[in-house]
């Protein structure tokens, strides 16, 4: 088909050469970042990976609207410019053969690009993350009529990477993607190299590691993704983890006999064992020590809490029954015997984050996995790198929504049947009680902004959006309320970045569940503690400042404008206006801040107030025979 593009007051149009009719038209504004849109029109072979229109669309050129051809289909994108030129390359970048030792990281990869549109490809790179790189010469098949062979031995090299190099100190992440880097026509971008998984694998053992050992003072472990990704991961041991206990427990030799001997167990016995247990088990504050003791009672034998010595809810439980210290004996014994894990948090935090016991891993790919949550699913969207996504190593089998409205949105994001949705309540609304915050109420105002992930790198924390809105609300807020009445939460992350500054004597060091108790106002930004905090009667200001941004870098916030539960504000100005109009004389009035509005809207999305979300969620779990 031989056809013309053409863009007209932000109208693109593709229309046949000759006759100059129109075959296709969008608009612009109907684009979708990164969206590949297929027009329904076709070209010849030999227009095939070619671009047909290109066209920069800012003044810094970080997004492009183009015309393409692939697989003799013709395509329109609005592309952000680092990824647009691999729409027109069809690459080969296959793992072969990959070994971790003590010794280092060994690959053989085939590498390769169709470049037929004599695209200038400079500067390839296969980089481990920002731990090493190595350059190498792209193999480029550039002739027309010449077949691009994926299994070519021309396209394969060899690459080595010591394990010194890949645990230097100075690099600040932990898991390190391996990818190619090259220049296309002078714009940098990547691409992951991909290992195709053992056929010989059930999908839910793809995330247990390839190999994982400690070098020196580092977890290391060399992992295939569910996406096929190769990924080597490397962290520094935790405290637990240089122990003598340790060390023989989750050694390999022991390891592998309790998860022998608990999988026997399993397979002969008809006793259901659960572990329950909440944020790295340091915690009996969200409901689930309460859904403990409702399964204890019913069946001693099955259900046990596991808490850290460390923990400041420890002293509180431990003398209770089936209340099992974390990285004891009994511990150990319980973690490979187990059926299933019920929790507010992943399966991987009743061990340790990325863990590096084969063992253990493929006993959270057995077992069922209960997600009790702690925070409503109705704010931020649980994007494509979510754990919790159907075939991810943390994917829930069973998962407790607040109601019809949530379990729909967790149906479309995640990806779990209908039937494994439990529309019961979560249970850490058991732990407070409903609306008891009043217009007599101290008049405590609560911050308590998110920590973004896109940030992570930004290694001075006071150039984060995080830190800069915390600073810039705190000084705020002290116009209309008495400093000591503004208490600030922070991510564990900015902490020492706050340090020196003025908010330190108004940070919150207690339990968040304490605060949110007698938060009267809460201000966030787009964290679903806004219905813990609703449900007690308080009122909440969602500061968003950088919405445009944060949606297109996480994706599209969950709730529409109509179904907001608080005011929001997107400068310091509209938030200056609210506070202004809200407190007055230092006192907070809840009629100002939390409407009826709000309150019909939250009941839509939060349908529990009874009290008896635990008593629900144990109910459904004895149905199901999981108890």
């Amino acid at each position: 088909m031989n056809v013309s593009v053409s863009m007209t007051e932000n109208i693109l149009q593709i229309s046949d050469k000759e006759s100059r009719e129109a075959l296709w038209s969008k608009s612009l504004d109907d684009f979708e970042l990164d969206e590949n849109l297929d027009t329904g029109l076709r070209a010849g072979e030999r227009d095939n990976c070619k671009i047909l229109f290109w066209k920069e669309m800012n003044d810094a050129g970080e997004n492009v609207l183009m015309v393409y051809v692939r697989n003799r289909k013709i395509k329109a994108s609005y592309a952000c410019r680092d990824r647009a030129y691999l729409r027109v390359l069809p690459k080969e970048c296959n793992v072969l053969e990959a070994s971790l030792t003590e010794e280092g990281l060994y690959l053989q990869v085939s590498l390769a690009v169709s470049n037929k549109e004599g695209l200038v490809i400079t500067n390839s790179r296969l980089v481990v993350g920002k731990r090493a790189e190595r350059p190498f010469q792209m193999y480029q098949v550039t002739k027309r009529g010449v077949r691009f062979r994926v299994d070519s031995p021309d396209y394969v090299q060899e690459f080595f990477f010591s394990m010194e190099e890949l645990t230097k100190q100075d690099v600040e992440e932990n898991s390190s993607r391996v990818e190619v880097v090259l220049n296309v026509n002078g714009i940098e971008m990547n691409f992951p190299v991909k290992m195709e998984p053992d056929e010989t694998l059930e999908p839910k053992y793809l995330a247990v590691p390839l190999v994982s050992f400690y070098y020196k003072d580092y977890a290391v472990q060399l992992k295939n993704t569910g996406v096929e990704n190769l990924v080597f991961v490397c962290r520094p041991k935790n405290k637990q983890e240089k122990t003598l206990s340790f060390r023989f427990w989750e050694s390999d030799k022991v390891s592998r006999y309790l998860y022998e001997k608990g999988k026997e167990e399993k397979e002969k016995s008809s006793q259901k064992v659960s572990l329950f247990y909440e944020k790295f088990c340091e915690k009996a504050e969200e409901g689930t020590f309460e859904l403990f003791e409702m399964a204890r009672r019913d069946n001693p034998k099955g259900a046990f809490y596991i808490i850290n010595k460390n923990s400041p809810d420890y002293k509180k439980i431990k003398n209770k029954p089936n209340v099992v210290r974390q990285f004891s004996r009994k511990y150990y014994e319980l973690l490979f015997r187990a059926n299933a894990y019920i929790s507010t948090e992943t399966p991987i935090q009743v061990n340790m984050l990325q863990s590096n016991n084969i063992y253990f891993r493929k006993t959270i790919a057995e077992n069922t996995f209960v997600f009790l949550q702690h925070g409503v699913t109705y704010m931020k969207c649980q994007g494509k790198y979510s754990p919790f996504l159907v075939g991810r190593e943390m994917e829930p089998d069973y998962m407790i929504v607040n109601s019809e409205k949530e379990k729909r949105v967790v149906h479309e994001m995640i990806g779990i049947e209908q039937e494994r949705i439990l529309k019961t309540g979560m249970g850490i609304f058991d732990t407070v009680e409903y609306g008891h915050i009043s217009e007599k109420s101290e008049d405590i105002a609560v911050l308590m902004l998110t920590w973004k992930q896109y940030e992570e790198d930004v290694r001075d924390f006071t150039k984060t959006s995080c830190f800069q809105y915390t600073m810039k609300i705190f000084e705020l807020l002290r116009k209309y309320l008495p400093a000591d009445n503004i208490k600030v939460v922070i991510h564990p992350k900015i902490k020492s970045a706050i340090a020196n500054t003025p908010l330190t004597d108004y940070i919150w060091t207690g339990a968040i569940s304490e605060i949110l108790s007698r938060a009267k106002l809460l201000i966030t930004d787009y964290s679903s503690v806004c219905y813990n905090s609703f449900y007690q009667g308080g009122s909440v200001i969602f500061y968003q400042e950088d919405l445009e941004f944060y949606e297109k870098t996480v994706g599209n916030l969950i709730p529409s404008a109509e179904e907001y539960i608080g005011r929001r504000a997107f400068s310091v100005e509209e938030l200056e206006a609210m506070l202004k109009a809200g407190i007055k004389n230092q006192k907070i009035h809840l009629g100002y801040f939390r409407t009826k509005e709000f309150e019909e809207n939250y009941r839509t999305i939060n349908e529990f107030a009874d009290g008896k979300n635990n008593r629900r969620i144990f109910e459904e779990l004895k149905r199901l025979r999981i108890l």
